[in-house]
């Protein structure tokens, strides 16, 4: 399994997988348990391939990589 990957050399951050499924999770996950809800649609990433989504607003990145080693473990919880 592949971990998202956060970019931080970027404005706005972005967040990307291989999988669209993955970034959409993620994406829920911080818009229920973190009201982080400025942020784009999943897309395709034309440069790196797979997909990448925009966050426009402040965020502790802890929460993704918490949320991601939920999910890479298999006890993710939404």
């Amino acid at each position: 399994m592949v971990k998202v990957l956060i970019n931080w050399d970027r404005t706005p951050v972005s967040i990307h997988h291989p999988n669209k499924s993955v970034i959409d999770s993620c994406l829920r996950y911080l818009r229920i348990n973190h009201m982080v809800t400025k942020r784009s649609i999943s897309m395709p990433d034309r440069n790196s391939g797979g997909f990448l989504a925009f966050i426009y607003q402040v965020f502790d990145p802890q929460w993704i990589i918490t949320w991601d080693e939920k999910r890479l473990s298999g006890s993710e919880e939404e």
